[in-house]
């Protein structure tokens, strides 16, 4: 068996050991049985063991996936959280009671003030 592999069925069998699962697919694969006179065919319990085998690696990719995604919600839950208290910490400007015609009338005499402003400044620097 291959290193790779090797740490593989390690991770796994801590992760299993953590949720209380006794058996992981290498204590599976390594299982041997007493053969007796009137035993079990040995390549029907191989194959229906590799099944399990199997199995057991599907149920173990798909709690490491689950548990990451859950590491990563728990994350973006804490980040939400602080978002929302440093929201709520910032004073929030509203504008009711101001009407939108009011608003419009003030940014149309602004503009003209500006431009204006403008004119005069043009005429100031041509005497300089």
């Amino acid at each position: 068996m291959d290193e790779h592999m090797r740490r593989r069925l390690d991770k796994q069998r801590k992760l299993f050991s953590q949720l209380g699962i006794n058996l992981d697919a290498l204590t599976i694969h390594e299982k041997e049985f007493n053969v007796k006179l009137r035993g079990y065919d040995a390549e029907e319990v191989d194959t229906f063991l590799d099944t399990v085998i199997k199995d057991y690696e599907r149920f173990y990719a798909t709690i490491a996936d689950l548990m990451d995604k859950w590491q990563e919600q728990q994350i973006e839950l804490r980040d939400l959280k602080a978002e929302a208290k440093t929201a709520a910490q910032t004073p929030v400007i509203t504008h009711r009671g101001i009407d939108p015609k009011d608003l419009e009338e003030v940014i149309i005499r602004l503009e003209s003030n500006v431009r204006q402003l403008k004119e005069k400044i043009q005429h100031t620097e041509s005497y300089l």
